[in-house]
């Protein structure tokens, strides 16, 4: 009798568990619907894959001419409805990745884009809410979290950078350091949204993942050296922003000239940097990975409002082990579309809402910091873990 009620529960519980799984899907898929319909007849959908798409198509010494960019675009993109063009900015060997992609018909290239930004953004929010044993009703939240599933409408490439971190951190937690650090080498892609990292691994000690990462990075940089001239990247750099149409950037660069005090930006910069050395060398790795991600975002000069798709980690990581009234606080981060749309992005006061959100998780983690009497790891173990919390080796 006891066995035919066991095997009556487990049924029961499958039941179950396959009805919310298929409450939650359902949900998910009425906010994405509803993302899409809102986008519909917008001309920001794909605002930022013409750059990728130009890039995969030009030869490599034309890689960062403004005037081959604008050629191309008037040829051939302008003619089939695409308003603009951008500059490329990232290191000219990933540019052979957008090659394959960019040898379709443009508009094909584009849905297969947005499809494999939506399919990474979807995969990383699974693997976290699995990975810190989260309420399932979170993925309907993350499908309400602007800056990544508005980004991806745009034709942004933050949630491939996204994914790479996540798999990252999971490799970090695993031991397997060399890997790990060969994913933040993808990464190097947008490095300005990692560079933290780079400081964060020797003062967590973390020293295979330090040297395999450090290899990564000679090779990407010596072998865009070798492919591009080193000045026309530093000129596409620097003139990007002016030759980015409705571009501002947000963080602590975009928050100084909002209120009107450019020159106040180097030392808030600072202010942040020293802050977040000290979070990276006090937290518990994983901790610290999130603080330096949420302070690269803040401190760095170039950050694009989609940039900010990476805030998905952190806020998972401590909604992961708060209470109720934090966690309600990254619920309404999480949900608070016209927060994001209207307070940070590229309408009302841009920058505000970013600075506001990253300015209140490196306050959280400095409480952490200031609480620990030592460095422990006070998030969820996986679910095959026999512990509920984790000495970190240092």
């Amino acid at each position: 009798m006891q066995t035919a009620a066991a095997a009556v529960e487990v049924q029961e519980n499958i039941r179950r568990r396959i009805a919310i799984g298929m409450m939650l899907s359902i949900g998910t898929a009425i906010i994405l619907s509803q993302w899409v319909l809102s986008a519909r007849s917008s001309p920001q959908v794909g605002w930022d894959f013409p750059v990728f798409y130009i890039a995969g198509r030009l030869p490599l010494r034309l890689l960062y001419s403004p005037a081959a960019f604008a050629n191309f675009w008037q040829q051939h993109l302008a003619p089939i409805g695409v308003p603009h063009w951008a500059p490329y900015v990232r290191p000219s060997v990933f540019s052979f990745v957008l090659r394959p992609i960019a040898a379709l018909p443009y508009y094909h290239a584009l849905w297969l884009w947005l499809g494999a930004g939506l399919w990474a953004y979807l995969v990383t929010v699974v693997l976290l809410i699995r990975r810190f044993q989260l309420p399932g009703f979170l993925l309907p939240a993350y499908a309400c979290f602007f800056p990544g599933i508005a980004g991806i409408i745009g034709g942004a490439d933050a949630s491939f950078i996204f994914f790479s971190l996540v798999i990252a951190l999971l490799l970090f937690e695993q031991k397997r350091d060399v890997l790990a650090g060969v994913f933040l080498t993808a990464c190097l892609y947008k490095f300005n949204l990692i560079f933290l990292i780079a400081l964060l691994l020797p003062l967590q000690r973390r020293y295979r993942a330090c040297v395999a990462f450090g290899l990564g990075g000679l090779l990407v940089a010596s072998s865009s050296i070798y492919l591009t001239p080193v000045r026309g990247y530093a000129t596409a750099i620097t003139e990007a922003p002016r030759k980015t149409p409705g571009f501002f950037p947000v963080g602590l660069k975009g928050f100084s000239a909002a209120i009107g005090l450019p020159g106040s930006y180097p030392v808030l910069a600072l202010a942040a940097l020293g802050l977040c050395l000290w979070l990276m060398w006090r937290l518990p790795f994983k901790d610290a990975f999130c603080a330096a991600i949420t302070g690269a975002l803040l401190i760095s000069p170039y950050v694009a409002w989609y940039d900010s798709t990476l805030l998905a980690l952190p806020l998972a990581a401590i909604f992961a082990r708060s209470g109720l009234a934090v966690r309600v606080a990254c619920m309404v981060v999480l949900v608070a579309v016209p927060l994001w749309r209207y307070g940070g992005g590229n309408n009302g006061p841009i920058g505000f809402t970013h600075v506001g959100v990253e300015v209140l998780l490196l306050s959280y983690f400095v409480w952490v910091a200031a609480d620990a009497p030592q460095r422990c790891d006070t998030f969820p173990t996986s679910r095959s873990g026999q512990d509920t919390a984790f000495i970190s080796e240092r």
